[in-house]
């Protein structure tokens, strides 16, 4: 007789139809930590392959996503409920930065000469390998969140363990790309674990660093967990570094030198809807100079009014059901009947509706409201938008810092001078100019504040976070 326990499953389910989309069994801790030790094994033999063949085998490793677009394209429409079209476009422009990472990688890795002012030494210094990172992403952009830090990860030398609970078709995704490169298995694992599972990993296992994306809630639980570990002197690197990258209510000032139209077309439809509005770095806070302000928000209720919400399977779906369900379309609704309460105006949305088995909140925008409302004091993780008019320049700057957000800020202006202005005033891990809700891989991301400790990703400051230094003094004879 079979006494053993089956291994816990974790059912995915529709949080609006309540029915099962994909269920698969949860890893034991003693499962987990096992494939952690096969990791740092699979990790020795691959940081000594030189930084190019570590290139061209990540390079070729590529062509899986490559050729599995559209079914994993699909699997994240079911996961997540982002539309079919976003999705694959998603995995393809991740597929690009992959490739500028790649690309990136000998520039960021190689030995740096230092100048030995006099001494009687020759000075060098290198990155070598953490060893294993352990990546934690979230489900709303599954895949571009996770690779920010993967790509640099395997790229510098280490292996890499992910957790991605809420969308793990795309955990087996990197899984089966990465995992065996060079003949050596093992590099890029995903485990199907709960949360006290991961937290005893990081307490316990034989990690090197932290990477989680996620809730400001979440990142304070990920520090407290490493200070914890930081007291069992056992382990050999009880000293986690951590790369946090959490909320946003990132603010925007279009001013008044600023095409209306323009301006309102990227801030809309790239800035504030895109995803469903479910982005960190999206723009939650808008500040418009009273002269394009009647213009502005012309264009901005009319391309709110052309979304079409609806099935993310369907062709004609413009912005996906909410991943939270009902109860994230009810705290939507709470802000903006909060902000209402106090004296705001609903130009466009403002309301629920029920299509194809699903509710949407319409997207909504919101005049008339002030500092102390809600909407502009936490993160809206949903396609809402307040904005408030101001008379000058120095309302705007006087404004922005508002939040204690911190990750991206935007300027719609080529006013060089009022561009430095919004880029000195800024406590932001980026700025952008006439530009905004985007990342690049050649320049650091970073959330400051309450959006994150402020350590980098991507650039050649991605590959140092990932990294140790180590300095090599040598005597002249």
């Amino acid at each position: 007789m079979n006494t053993s326990a089956a291994a816990p499953i974790n059912q995915l389910v529709d949080p609006y139809k309540k029915t099962p989309i994909r269920a698969y069994p949860l890893e034991s801790f003693s499962s987990a930590n096992a494939r952690i030790d096969d990791a740092r094994t699979a990790q020795q033999r691959w940081q000594h392959l030189p930084i190019a063949q570590r290139r061209e085998l990540f390079l070729n490793a590529l062509r899986y996503i490559e050729h599995n677009l559209d079914g994993y394209a699909s699997r994240i429409s079911d996961e997540m409920f982002k539309p079919l079209r976003q999705a694959r476009g998603e995995l393809e422009a991740g597929l690009g930065k992959l490739r500028r990472i790649a690309d990136m990688a000998e520039g960021a890795l190689h030995d740096t000469t230092v100048a030995a002012n006099g001494q009687p030494f020759a000075y060098t210094m290198r990155r070598v390998a953490k060893g294993l990172i352990y990546t934690i992403a979230p489900w709303n952009y599954p895949f571009f969140t996770a690779l920010n830090s993967i790509g640099p990860a395997l790229l510098a030398g280490n292996a890499v363990v992910l957790k991605h609970a809420s969308t793990p078709s795309v955990g087996e995704l990197f899984e089966r790309a990465f995992n065996t490169m060079g003949g050596i298995s093992g590099l890029c694992q995903h485990l199907s674990i709960d949360i006290p599972t991961s937290n005893r990993v990081i307490l316990e296992s034989a990690i090197d660093h932290v990477v989680f994306t996620g809730s400001v809630a979440g990142g304070a639980a990920m520090a407290q967990l490493v200070g914890q570990r930081a007291s069992n002197l056992t382990l050999r690197e009880p000293f986690l570094q951590t790369s946090l990258e959490l909320g946003g209510s990132d603010a925007a000032y279009v001013a008044a030198d600023a095409d209306p139209v323009k301006a309102a077309q990227m801030l809309i439809s790239v800035g504030r809807l895109h995803n469903s509005g479910q982005s960190c770095c999206a723009t939650k806070r808008l500040f418009l100079h009273q002269q394009i302000a009647p213009a502005f928000l012309v264009e901005a209720r009319a391309l709110m009014e052309k979304q079409v919400p609806g099935s993310p399977h369907d062709p004609a779906t413009t912005m996906g059901p909410l991943f939270g369900g009902p109860r994230a379309v009810e705290g939507l609704m709470a802000m903006v009947t909060d902000a209402v309460a106090a004296g705001a105006t609903v130009l466009s949305g403002g309301k629920v509706v029920e299509k194809d088995g699903y509710s949407f909140i319409l997207p909504t925008l919101i005049t008339g409201v002030n500092l102390q409302m809600k909407i502009m004091r936490e993160e809206a993780f949903g396609p809402i938008l307040p904005v408030m008019v101001v008379a000058n320049d120095d309302d705007a700057l006087a404004h922005i810092n508002h939040a204690l957000f911190g990750l991206t800020t935007s300027v719609f202006t080529d006013n060089a001078a009022l561009q430095d202005r919004v880029i000195d005033t800024a406590r932001s891990g980026t700025v952008f100019i006439n530009w905004c809700n985007d990342v690049h891989a050649e320049v650091a991301w970073s959330g400051w504040g309450h959006s994150g400790n402020g350590m980098p990703a991507l650039s050649d400051l991605g590959f140092e976070a990932l990294t140790r230094t180590q300095s090599i003094v040598r005597a002249l004879a």
